[in-house]
């Protein structure tokens, strides 16, 4: 029996890809009107595409998984 309280593996990857596309998209726009400076900007943008490369990778090993049963 499955618990509730469980988030699926695709519904993570979801949420992952959209929090990687927010830490991009929303500190761009915060730079290009000059709130946010180049060095804050670099590192989130680097952590927003690292975590939308990671939550590609756990789709294609969910539905690699998906193939095998």
């Amino acid at each position: 029996m499955r618990s509730s309280s469980r988030i699926p593996v695709r519904t993570l990857g979801k949420l992952t890809a959209i929090a990687g596309f927010f830490l991009i998209v929303g500190p761009a726009l915060l730079a290009i009107n000059g709130f946010l400076d180049n060095s804050a900007f670099t590192v989130l943008f680097i952590v927003g595409f690292v975590l939308i490369f990671v939550s590609g990778s756990n789709k294609a090993r969910s539905s690699q998984a998906q193939k095998q049963t």
